[in-house]
Order: structure tokens, then sequence, then C-alpha cells
């Protein structure tokens, strides 16, 4: 069962028909602390702004989106005027992976210390803007530099989002259309290729 979004002092009034429309949760996300503070009212303490704030200023690797739905699934059995709402919000799996803060990180490794800002090499192999070519029979599109909801862990933190004060991010030149067509025209050009991977976001955010 999904948890009551109402329990959160942003959302109680939002009605169930305006909960599972998909262009109400896009237009609702939460991109940063003023918003969060919206919905979660007095739920969270100061420590936990801070802790977020600091995380953002010096190690984010990507900006702050986070659909409703997704933020709805963090501490999900503990009211937001409940004193345990922060400590539960601390402690959520989900949350660390969506909404990371500066303390979740170890000491020493803040991240791994091979990382970079395209660990696994795909701008490098791209044979058009856009689609990485690393096997001989399949290829990575990636139509746009967006996503419905940006998670602190994700493999293409090179082109996805906004730039951060860690990452300064990729960015794509060709207009969607002409970097579609340029892929299309490729694929037709190439027939030894068999699969075509669409990046996980994209097909949310490509009309």
């Amino acid at each position: 069962m999904e948890p009551d979004w109402r329990r959160l002092p942003g959302w109680r009034d939002v009605t169930a028909a305006e909960w599972h429309d998909a262009q109400w949760q896009r237009a609702h996300c939460v991109k940063n602390a003023r918003q969060l503070r919206a919905v979660t009212g007095d739920g969270l303490d100061e420590k936990f702004y801070d802790d977020l704030a600091e995380d953002q200023e010096h190690m984010a690797t990507m900006a702050m989106l986070v659909t409703p739905q997704m933020l709805n699934t963090m501490a999900p059995e503990t009211a937001a005027d409940s004193k345990s709402y922060s400590d539960a919000f601390y402690a959520d799996p989900i949350r660390r992976y969506m909404l990371s803060v500066r303390s979740d990180r170890d000491p020493r490794w803040p991240s791994h210390p091979l990382s970079s800002r395209d660990s696994l090499h795909e701008a490098e192999m791209w044979v058009v803007e856009g689609l990485t070519s690393r096997y001989p029979t399949k290829v990575l599109a990636e139509l746009v530099s967006t996503c419905p909801q940006y998670c602190g862990h994700c493999t293409r933190m090179d082109l996805v989002g906004g730039s951060t004060p860690s990452v300064d991010k990729q960015r794509l030149l060709l207009r969607p259309a002409d970097r579609q067509e340029t892929i299309l025209g490729h694929l037709r050009r190439t027939p030894g290729v068999r699969d075509v991977v669409v990046s996980g976001g994209d097909v949310a955010n490509v009309p």
C-alpha cells in the first residue's frame, strides 16, 4: 500500500485525482530545501537542512529533483508532526538514494576513489551525439539530458540535470529532434546493431 501523502502538511489538501495525475506529480517535484520545508512543515529539524546544504555545496553530483510519489515513500509510517519523523527520514534508505546529505558519506571516502564525471566513459564512445557504441551489436541512446527525478547514485551524472558545484555537466548541443534524427540515421547505416538501449529516464521525458 502506498503511504497516505496527506500525513505531510504540504499535501494535506491534495486529492487522490491530483496525486495520481502524472502532470501534477511533475509540476510539484521538490527541487530545493525551501520546497522540502513546504511539504514537511516542522517535521525535519534544522540539523537535516544544514546537512543537506553541506552536501549540495560540496559533494552532490546531481541537482535536487524528487517527485512527490518518491518523497512520500520516505519514512512511510511516521507522521510528519511526530518527534521521530526527522530520525526516521534520516535513516530511510530511499532518502539516502534520492536526497543525500553530507553525513551519509564516509569521512575518508565520500565517493568511490576511481569515480569521475563520466566513470563509464560513455561520451568518449559517442558515434554521434548521444549514441554510445561500446559493443558491435548494442548501443546506448541518450535522447535528453533530463530525468523525471535525480538520483544521487546516477551513473549518467555526467549529462543529466544541471551542473552542481562538484560536477560541471556535459551539454548536448543538437536540438532534440535533430539529435534523434542523427541517431536514427546512424542506426540505418549500421545494420549490425541489433539492440538499442534507451537511457533509463528518457522514455518518461520524451514526447
